[in-house]
């Protein structure tokens, strides 16, 4: 019998706060007949791609017409969210597990190396008769145990390193084996996966692109920055736009053969990304759909990013749902459709979209989701935090760079002058606690923290509950897979 969702089993947390919420939508998408064989699934993760980054959104310069097709004839998570950085992020949508499980919680050094024994979505996939590939950027670990072809991959051609340094003319890792490619990543990566999608048509699949556009280095083919050169914006915003049209492009050539392959009507496609806009590429002039913060920050722009999922076969759409969503969700999801159940392994905290996917108006629980990045390499409670629920958000914005990583918030420093915003995410000065409703000031103008002590209270009674149990491993030896 398929799951329908999972939630942690870890201690101290009422179960009220982990399940799953009811959902809603315009245009809610209905239940159609599945294929009889197991679909295929693709997840295209962009890197640094905020929430306004999109034409969809708002954004009036960048050309992302790929993507925005693909947003009008999907179901918009609109309420969809991940990590304040790369590393965490990957690692929650991997493992369906809160990154601290994992052994993630910084993005270079021993926190960005996940323990070999974690399971992947790769590896449950595989065991349920998945051909798997990724093609671009994992980050969660260099060592010869963390790699992709030790977590579930057939096919791996990632970056060397956690991060590129160079993208024209790259020396990659192809099954673990060093390789110099010849062009653009974005395009050598793009390529990779096709050819993959091609020669295993004839069975299941699973593929992963994490693109490593449009994180730093600023680098783009001259052709694609020209059509931005005349428009009042920085030159590192310019950049963007043309590695932003890039990643369309990418995302367009693989929806393309999965079309002329006629895979696409029994295909989960998920376009998502793994945080908000990058601090340091200059980001101050990009579009924000209103939203606060940047990449590394706890507020909405940090942690609030597009997605949007299709599979033809498996539910109807364009929808919308408003619902709460998460990168912990993704694993659960994948296993649900590929007719799988979690039999072995360690809990899952995230939930099975599905029953939101098919029926955008189904009843369900609440739900209390937590996020937290820590540059310490070890986590340290109570360091720059948010804790979130349909209605409200609690923030603790302070302490979410070590003293030596000062660009982010230097960044967002010169973004709170432009928007008038007070800046509290000093790493020196105490603690503060700010509370917004969400739901009704998405944009987190009005802290109601002094109006409702009560749940600023609860709040941090589940975020110290949730930190206790997500921390456990870091004090004791992890168990191994069997």
């Amino acid at each position: 019998m398929p799951f329908k969702h999972l939630i942690s089993t870890g201690s101290g947390l009422a179960a009220a706060a982990l399940l799953i919420m009811a959902a809603s939508a315009t245009a809610a998408p209905e239940t159609t007949k599945k294929n009889d064989s197991p679909p295929n699934i693709v997840i295209f993760l962009a890197d640094d791609m905020g929430y306004g980054d999109l034409g969809c959104h708002g954004e009036s310069h960048i050309k992302t017409p790929h993507i925005d097709k693909f947003a009008s004839e999907s179901v918009e998570f609109t309420n969809f969210h991940v990590s304040p950085v790369c590393s965490p992020t990957r690692a929650a949508l991997m493992t369906g597990r809160y990154p601290f499980r994992t052994g993630i919680c910084d993005v270079y050094g021993p926190g960005a190396e996940m323990d070999p024994n974690e399971l992947t979505v790769a590896e449950r996939l595989r065991e349920l008769g998945y051909a798997t590939g990724i093609f671009g950027k994992w980050h969660l670990g260099i060592g010869a145990e963390q790699s992709p072809s030790k977590q579930g991959f057939d096919e791996a051609l990632t970056c060397k390193d956690h991060a590129m340094r160079e993208y024209f003319d790259p020396v990659l890792l192809h099954n673990g084996v060093e390789k110099k490619f010849e062009g653009y990543c974005m395009d050598i990566f793009t390529a990779a996966a096709i050819r993959f999608i091609r020669e295993k048509r004839d069975q299941p699949f699973f593929v992963y692109l994490p693109a490593n556009l449009i994180h730093v280095p600023l680098q783009v083919p001259d052709e694609l920055k020209a059509p931005f050169e005349d428009l009042d914006v920085t030159n590192s915003t310019k950049k963007i736009y043309g590695m932003s049209s890039s990643l369309d492009t990418g995302f367009g050539r693989v929806r393309a053969v999965l079309a002329e392959l006629g895979l696409e009507e029994n295909t989960l496609l998920i376009f998502t990304s793994d945080n908000g806009p990058c601090s340091s590429s200059g980001p101050v002039d990009r579009h924000m759909a209103g939203l606060r913060g940047l990449k590394g920050t706890v507020y909405q722009n940090g942690i609030r990013v597009p997605c949007f999922m299709r599979w033809p076969a498996g539910f109807s759409s364009p929808g919308k749902v408003t619902r709460l969503a998460a990168h912990i969700d993704i694993l659960p999801t994948a296993l649900e459709i590929a007719g799988g159940e979690i039999k072995f392994g360690p809990a899952v905290d995230g939930a099975s979209l599905m029953p939101l996917l098919t029926n955008a108006s189904a009843p369900w629980p609440d739900r209390t989701l937590f996020f937290q990045w820590d540059s310490g390499q070890i986590p340290r409670r109570g360091h720059a935090f948010a804790v979130l629920t349909e209605k409200w958000k609690l923030v603790q914005p302070c302490g979410m760079d070590s003293p030596e990583q000062k660009h982010i918030r230097k960044r967002y420093q010169q973004l709170c002058e432009i928007q008038k915003r007070p800046n509290h995410t000093s790493i020196e000065g105490p603690p503060r606690y700010e509370l917004y409703d969400i739901r009704t000031d998405p944009g987190e103008t009005t802290d109601l923290a002094d109006q409702h002590p009560e749940i600023v209270h609860k709040m941090m009674e589940q975020y110290d509950a949730w930190f206790t149990d997500v921390t456990r491993r870091w004090s004791k030896p992890p168990k191994t897979k069997d």
